[in-house]
This record gives C-alpha cells, structure tokens and sequence, in this order.
C-alpha cells in the first residue's frame, strides 16, 4: 500500500495570492473566499468563490464616509455620475459610507491576476474622482 503524496490543488483564491505575491503585491487570505491587498494605505478585499473561479470581485469598503447631515441624493447623484465616468467601477453607498468596487469575469486565476493591478488603479481613480466632486468626506468613526 502507497501512501498518498499527492497534494490538494490550490484554491482560486490560493492561486491568486500565490501570484499576487509574486507580483510583490501585499496579499494575505481573510478567509477561503477573501484576501486583504494593502497598497498606498488603503485596503482593498478580494472576493473569489471556491467553486466560481472565473469571477472575482475587488472592493475598496468604506472610501468616503458621510456626515449625518449628508444629502444623500447628492451622494447618490456623485456616486451615479462616477460610474457613468469610469464606467467598470460601481460606487454603492451603504449606511453612511461609499464603497467601491469592480466585478469581472475571466478565465481564470491567471487572467485576474494579469488584470488586478490595473483595477486597483481603476479603484483609486474612482475614489479621487469622487473625493474630487465632493471632498474627503467625515472622519471615519471610531466604535
């Protein structure tokens, strides 16, 4: 009787990290769907389904946060106009803060992981375009 040396095949979402960092970008797994990415200060998360892998999904939560005073049709209004700009990124305005993130379908890891570093900068672009229109936004609250 042999023993088993085979090992499991890596997960999507292991393979994206794997290359990632290999890229020398800053990646480390959340859970068996999400890995956090850290460049210039912000935090984006990775979201890939273990039995989806040919779509992900990149988010930047929290980018701008609302004072209660607020008028959310204006930030609805801006959050609108800059998805209609940059067309690929959705802007989504949940309690008081604008998250911002992009879906895409691809072939698979190898292809997001060509792509991700072209999203983070299209991340960012939305959220200076936003900030632009409409400033910093509040301090983020402390709980």
């Amino acid at each position: 009787m042999q023993a088993d040396t085979s090992h499991p095949s890596p997960t999507p979402l292991e393979r994206y990290i794997e290359q990632l960092r290999a890229m020398e970008i800053d990646i480390e797994a959340m859970d068996a769907q999400a890995a956090r990415i850290r460049q210039d200060q912000l935090e984006f998360v990775l979201v890939v389904a273990t039995d989806e892998p040919a779509f992900f999904q990149l988010m930047l939560p929290g980018v701008w946060q609302a004072a209660p005073a607020t008028h959310r049709t204006l930030l609805l209004e801006t959050a609108n106009d800059v998805m209609n700009t940059l067309k690929a990124a959705k802007l989504v305005v949940h309690n008081e803060a604008v998250h911002v993130s992009v879906e895409q379908f691809v072939e698979g890891p190898d292809q997001g992981v060509a792509l991700i570093p072209g999203l983070l900068e299209l991340l960012k672009s939305a959220v200076a375009e936003f900030q632009e229109r409409l400033g910093m936004g509040e301090a983020p609250r402390v709980h």
